[in-house]
């Protein structure tokens, strides 16, 4: 079943088992939202449809298994060859993930199957040419999220912006990007955003996602810069300070568009 989110998140390298208790980021935040773990992947353009299969014959076995909400996934295509695979918990994550997140991601369903669930499954990873971008382990936090849950029903789109923060620089990193997402907040930006801090995977990171509905309005009508052009003049001078600071403690910035795929989530 397609979940309603109470946030998004992703994939800790090496770590077979759950995740463990609650826990400060890398750069020593608290977090106390979801756990989520997300694995990125390039699949060869001709092996797209061998993915995409081998996603849903794993979504066959849990829904043949009885598989409960503690195994909810969400698949998205970012574009022609690249997906995510995002999946939750609160304090543990049901589904484990070695160094190949793929691998431990279908073995794991797959065991939930009967054997010849297994087989093909097995037989599917064999044949598949994949390379893993991504593995990597977040926390939703609240101070950077706009929303505590939002449904990929309605927002079925999502913009991924992950920014390197300066060494040295995290609480003003910190500090700048509560203010800005209490900005938007506050005056109604229209989109749902979720925050995470990053507990393993990519060091040095934090990650905002914002979930559009389509890609046209949040291109134009909702748009940051078309959202701030529509206040006041004092409101823009405000909005121009903060995010004058949140820049100042940044060293990079990246964007990654994708959209769900309901046929692939479960």
């Amino acid at each position: 079943m397609v979940r309603i989110l109470l946030l998004l998140a992703l994939a800790l390298p090496g770590l077979l088992g759950c995740a463990g208790p609650r826990q400060a980021d890398v750069s020593g935040f608290d977090a106390e939202g979801v756990l989520v773990r997300h694995l990125r992947v390039r699949v060869a353009p001709s092996h797209t449809k061998d993915f995409e299969a081998l996603v849903a014959r794993c979504k066959a076995a849990a829904q043949d298994a009885g598989l409960g909400d503690e195994h909810s996934w969400l698949c998205y295509r970012e574009s022609p060859g690249r997906y995510w695979l995002l999946w939750f918990g609160q304090d543990e994550l049901a589904i484990p993930t070695g160094r190949d997140g793929l691998r431990a991601f279908a073995e794991h369903l797959a065991r939930a199957g009967d054997g010849a669930a297994q087989d093909d499954v097995a037989a599917r990873l064999e044949r598949l040419e994949v390379h893993q971008e991504w593995n990597v382990l977040h926390r939703q936090h609240g101070p950077w999220s706009t929303v505590e849950s939002m449904s990929t029903r309605t927002h079925p789109m999502a913009r991924m912006m992950v920014r390197s923060v300066r060494p040295g620089h995290e609480q003003a990193f910190h500090d700048a990007l509560t203010a800005r997402t209490s900005f938007l907040a506050q005056r109604g930006y229209p989109l749902p955003i979720e925050g995470f801090v990053t507990l393993a995977g990519s060091p040095g990171t934090a990650l905002q996602v914002v979930f559009p509905t389509d890609w046209v309005s949040f291109h134009g009508t909702h748009s940051f810069g078309a959202f701030v052009k529509a206040l006041s003049a004092e409101d823009q001078a405000a909005y121009a300070d903060v995010k004058a600071r949140l820049m100042e403690t940044m060293s990079r910035a990246e964007f990654y568009d994708g959209e769900v795929l309901p046929e692939l989530s479960f």
